[in-house]
């Protein structure tokens, strides 16, 4: 008997057996009724079936070996996906989705096999092609799957970030205007300063959580580009973050024009980031050099830190955002938000303004280099 025969007589029992491995092994499936685990199964088996009952070439066998034919069965395609929206609804994990496959894949196995007196060529290709169906639904049902997990993340972040900023600001006015008057002890100062470098902190995680909430959703950073001058603006940025980080050395050097049409307050978050990243992993002991050059048509800036050298496992990753902030919170300073967003940020926002920002790093230098094109920026 070939395998899209036996599917179809002993659909059932597949499937009884299917639920019966959902709920022994799969928490999510405990408060389900039969119909309600079982729902797609006996579908997607008996489109499975007719999937390999269509003839098909060599050509067509190795585009779908290769996984370049998706959209080859549309009726597996939309079983699929409509399972991973009915498990998504029931809060399966994308690992418990993962396991109902290759539980369905194991018992159509087994079950036909032990009907096989022999094993001929005709048995391995079917074999192959009950694979590759199985495969097209698993590839469909993961990738549906793991997008909604990312749009229900995106969405609790940005209502997160937004909700945040309302308290966020009053702590902040609040702190400012203790600072301002005369009748604080030198304690009540301290634990003023606390509160409004705690403030800050929290300031920057929120503005990284909304920036990267819309960056990962496709969304290129919004900029407003007025007449500016980078020099400047990393001046007041390494004044500020001098100021939160009394310990360190800061210097800033400026050669050239360094005018030009940017949105002063993106470059301004810009350079805080990568300011702040190389006080927070360089030697305290030596200085944080940050040197603006206008020349022709761009504005560079270079911000060099001496401290640990980049790791080829960390450079692989350094503007993939989420990726740090385990190391982050071992040893995070204030004005870093702690996230391991700082530098995945600053180089959407030079990508905003059509430039780039690279790193290198030599001996126990570290530099970050960004490019700022000084013609009007693009649409």
């Amino acid at each position: 008997m070939d395998i899209s025969d036996f599917i179809e007589q002993h659909v059932d029992p597949i499937v009884a057996e299917w639920v019966e491995f959902a709920r022994s092994r799969l928490p999510s499936s405990g408060g389900l009724s039969f119909g309600e685990l079982a729902d797609h199964a006996k579908v997607l088996l008996v489109a499975v079936a007719a999937d390999i009952r269509q003839a098909q070439g060599a050509a067509r066998r190795h585009e779908k070996s290769q996984g370049n034919a998706p959209g080859n069965a549309p009726e597996i395609t939309r079983i699929a996906r409509d399972h991973a929206e009915q498990r998504f609804a029931q809060a399966f994990s994308l690992d418990q989705l993962v396991a109902e496959y290759r539980a369905l894949r194991a018992s159509v196995i087994r079950r036909w096999t032990q009907t096989q007196q022999e094993v001929d060529r005709g048995s391995l290709e079917e074999l192959t092609r009950l694979g590759e169906s199985l495969d097209q639904a698993l590839t469909e049902s993961t990738s549906l799957y793991a997008k909604h997990v990312d749009d229900a993340r995106n969405l609790l972040l940005a209502v997160l970030g937004h909700d945040l900023r309302t308290p966020l600001g009053v702590v902040h006015l609040t702190a400012n205007s203790l600072l301002r008057t005369d009748s604080l002890d030198g304690a009540q100062t301290k634990a003023v300063v606390r509160m409004l470098t705690s403030a800050e902190r929290m300031k920057a995680m929120v503005n990284d959580i909304l920036d990267f909430t819309q960056t990962a959703l496709g969304i290129r950073l919004p900029v407003s580009p007025a007449p500016a001058d980078v020099g400047e603006i990393a001046a007041s940025v390494a004044e500020e973050v001098g100021i939160l980080h009394p310990d360190s050395r800061l210097e800033v050097t400026r050669e050239g024009d360094c005018t030009g049409n940017w949105d002063g307050t993106r470059v301004a978050q810009m350079l805080s980031n990568l300011v702040s990243n190389a006080v927070q992993h360089g030697d305290p002991s030596k200085p944080v050099i940050v040197r603006v050059t206008g020349e022709g048509e761009a504005v560079t800036v270079r911000v060099q830190n001496e401290g640990p050298h980049i790791t080829a496992e960390t450079w692989r990753t350094l503007f993939t955002p989420l990726r740090h902030a385990s190391d982050a919170q071992k040893d995070r300073k204030a004005g870093s938000s702690g996230l391991g967003l700082g530098l995945y940020i600053a180089k959407e926002i030079a990508v905003a303004h059509g430039g780039s920002v690279d790193v290198s790093s030599e001996g126990p230098a570290t530099t970050f280099c960004v490019r700022l094109p000084r013609p009007t920026f693009p649409a």
